[in-house]
């Protein structure tokens, strides 16, 4: 397995996919961060000069609002190692290089492991690398609205785990469908323009259990772990403000608006807490990962 895996890392790092996709991913999560913590700064200000917040004594320069633009910074860029999962097996079976693969391997099973878990630590690479940039343009645009170190960390973490999965569900859809255009048009389709239309319209319904229907797309339940984890902090941080204003304790349907207002504004309407968004996301990344590795279990390789 251990030769296996080295195998699939010289194949990755004798091609320039790998930078060529790393430097696109690390400009555009520090120039999107950047812009939208600077845009989300700007509307604070604004809305923290108004008569009624002055009145209530309530400062929107206390909460962390540019948390936001760090978890839109990380679901955006994250099309970066969906795309070089999609091409991880798909360009070898269009190359038909995949038959000396599973030819010189012991068996197609200790292959495809190998593949797995090969790109399981390029999605960390990756997830790692646009955590940075995310850091640095919120940083740079931020101002007095940057979240604590634990609450950035905690978010970041997220956005790589993200990451991680969109990583694997390329490799999975690339190696069920085996060609790389068209593995590359469907997810970037879906990821870009389908997915984000749909969930708009599920969670712009009425109905609250239509609602949640976005939160349970793959699109939706994967930024669900970074949007859900920075609506958290920022309800917290509400909460805290209001209770030390001599408020009260918001209702649970209070809490719920205010969640659903904020993931619609960090990417992801409709989605559930971080957890089960994490769950949600993880059985569709094995749906796609075993399907595919399945269908090339038995794929003719002549």
């Amino acid at each position: 397995m251990v030769r296996l895996i080295n195998a699939e890392f010289r194949k990755i790092l004798t091609t320039k996919l790998w930078w060529a996709l790393m430097i696109p991913a690390f400009a555009l999560s520090v120039l999107w961060a950047w812009a939208a913590s600077a845009l989300t700064s700007t509307i604070a200000d604004e809305v923290n000069r108004t008569d009624l917040l002055q009145e209530t004594g309530i400062s929107f320069d206390e909460m962390s609002w540019s948390i936001i633009a760090l978890a839109r910074g990380m679901n955006i860029a994250s099309v970066f190692p969906m795309v070089f999962g999609a091409l991880g097996i798909a360009s070898e079976i269009s190359r038909r290089t995949i038959t000396t693969t599973f030819l010189t391997g012991p068996t197609r099973a200790a292959v495809l492991g190998a593949k797995a878990l090969t790109y399981v630590v390029w999605g960390v690479i990756f997830g790692v690398l646009i955590a940075g940039g995310v850091s640095i343009g919120t940083a740079l645009g931020g101002g007095d609205y940057l979240p604590g170190a634990g609450d950035w960390v905690l978010t970041l973490i997220a956005g790589i785990l993200m990451c991680v999965l969109w990583t694997l569900v390329g490799l999975g859809f690339g190696a069920l469908v085996g060609s790389p255009v068209g593995a590359l048009v469907s997810l970037l389709v879906y990821a870009l323009i389908i997915g984000p239309v749909i969930e708009v319209f599920l969670a712009g319904t009425p109905n609250e259990a239509v609602n949640h229907i976005a939160g349970l797309l793959p699109n939706g339940s994967a930024n669900g772990l970074t949007s859900s984890t920075a609506a958290a902090l920022l309800f917290d941080q509400l909460q805290n403000l209001v209770l030390a204003q001599g408020g009260v304790r918001l209702s649970e349907e209070g809490k719920e608006t205010f969640d659903e207002a904020a993931r619609l504004v960090a990417g992801a309407p409709g989605a559930f807490s971080l957890w089960i968004s994490g769950l949600v996301f993880a059985a569709w990344t094995a749906l796609f990962f075993v399907t595919g590795l399945l269908r090339n279990k038995s794929r003719d390789i002549t």
